[in-house]
């Protein structure tokens, strides 16, 4: 049985590592080591970086963005000094590729591979095993590392080069960030207007105005103003549209519905708090 180590078992992190558990030996660590105990109980087991750098030849990442990838990579952690060449790399955070470059430069003189693999479809089909990865990878790299992605699902598609996977990545997240507040104003527009919620929702989702939110947020888990949470925060929501806007930045390319989209997620930060969930944003927006 090969060994794998996974960093960074937040609720998309152990979505993805418990994928992995059942046909691999799986190192895992987080900075805070209650996230790693249901993984554990699994049959993971925690190591602290310097081992899964001594053991494992396939390390994945995710954490919050690139600035703590590149923290732990090149920083207080350097963790690429550590490991042994010809290890892999693959990196589910959402970065952009900009900052790859630089991290396959660094980790190339280590002869150390990267690969970004960011996923998307929320934690619930991460877990489930039927979200997609965005690979940035050469069709040789792919190759070696396309059995253990299909594990954890089988939507893993090589985009192009390292960095593409996260740059498709983050043109999804600013999709769906503007389809959420989109979302959000017509339902209650609907509502307004005299309708069920359930009603609007049902009839959106018939016709050519439905996307994520519709079909999934609403339906199983925002009733009127009751919710359950999505596992994701509008902080790091609010760090995906912001991360897409630098990209088209450098792209000198006009965002006005996404530069529209980050003011609103910034409200939400202001009101809610970084660390409330989206459904929350979404069930309170229109409270007094």
């Amino acid at each position: 049985m090969d060994t794998i180590g996974f960093i960074g078992t937040g609720a998309m992190g152990a979505s993805i590592a418990s994928r992995l558990v059942a046909g691999h030996e799986l190192l895992v660590n987080d900075r805070n080591p209650i996230a790693t105990q249901e993984l554990v109980r699994a049959g993971a087991r925690f190591a602290e970086p310097a081992e899964i750098a001594d053991r494992a030849r396939l390390v994945f990442l995710c954490l919050p963005g690139p600035d703590q990838v590149e923290d732990l990579l090149f920083g207080t952690t350097a963790l690429a000094g550590a490991l042994a060449p010809g290890t892999i790399v693959i990196d589910t955070t959402t970065g952009t590729p900009g900052r790859d470059e630089s991290v396959v430069a660094q980790l190339g003189a280590r002869s150390v591979t990267y690969v970004d693999a960011p996923i998307a479809g929320g934690v619930r089909r991460a877990r489930e095993g039927t979200a997609t990865l965005m690979v940035g990878a050469t069709p040789e790299v792919f190759a070696r590392v396309e059995p253990v992605l299909r594990e954890v699902t089988a939507g893993a598609v090589n985009v192009g080069p390292v960095g593409t996977g996260h740059a498709m990545k983050l043109v999804n997240n600013l999709l769906n960030a503007c389809n959420r507040f989109a979302a959000l104003e017509a339902v209650r527009l609907g509502v307004a207007a005299g309708m069920a919620q359930d009603v609007v929702v049902d009839l959106l989702n018939r016709g050519s105005g439905r996307n994520y939110a519709t079909e999934y947020t609403y339906p199983q888990l925002l009733s009127g103003d009751a919710y359950l949470p999505q596992g994701f925060t509008v902080e790091l929501m609010l760090k995906d549209v912001r991360l897409a806007l630098e990209l088209a930045d450098t792209l000198d390319h006009e965002t006005p519905v996404g530069d529209l989209a980050q003011r609103l997620t910034q409200q939400a930060v202001q009101r809610f708090g970084g660390g409330a969930d989206q459904s929350q944003m979404m069930a309170e927006w229109y409270r007094p």
